[in-house]
């Protein structure tokens, strides 16, 4: 009878520790696989949804890179003095991944202070960086004033500069 028992104690400690452990790790690693898989559906949504964002951030950046330069010319506007005006604007963006563009502004002054003026307007805006006078030299001009032409004497300029 003690043989017995401890044949059945000896069957029940093998049981327990040799196939109910064995069950109990494929059980263990059958929810790891659930919770592995859980795991890896969410990190594909989340790179899903970073890959939108990736191309809806490149969208923007594309609208804000070619910004209107209707802000220019309304910046200009505001710096130019009566006495100075512009015959030819050229503003030539860069296509090198900077956010500035090439501006060549040429026109007529009447006079020297009233180019430095304009020259020194410019220079006080952030807007406009490297601000070059490329020339300034006298001219005459014809002006039409009540049926008469009258020539006058007046400066011409070309200015180059940076526009951020």
């Amino acid at each position: 009878m003690i043989l017995s028992i401890s044949l059945i104690f000896g069957f029940y400690q093998y049981y327990t520790r040799a196939v109910l452990t064995k069950n109990r790790a494929m059980t263990n690693l059958k929810e790891i696989h659930i919770k592995l898989g859980t795991k890896i559906e969410k990190i594909n949504q989340i790179q899903e949804e970073l890959k939108k964002l990736d191309q809806q951030q490149s969208l923007i950046k594309t609208i804000t890179k070619n910004k209107p330069y209707t802000i220019v010319l309304l910046k200009l506007a505001t710096l130019m003095n009566e006495y100075t005006w512009l015959t030819q604007f050229v503003l030539d963006s860069k296509n090198d991944g900077e956010d500035n563009a090439n501006m060549k502004l040429t026109g007529f002054s009447f006079s020297n202070n009233k180019l430095g003026d304009f020259i020194d307007r410019l220079s006080c805006e952030p807007m406009f960086t490297s601000i070059f006078l490329k020339y300034a030299r006298e001219s005459t001009i014809a002006l039409s004033d009540q049926n008469k032409v009258k020539k006058v004497k007046v400066i011409q300029f070309e200015i180059e500069c940076n526009c951020l």
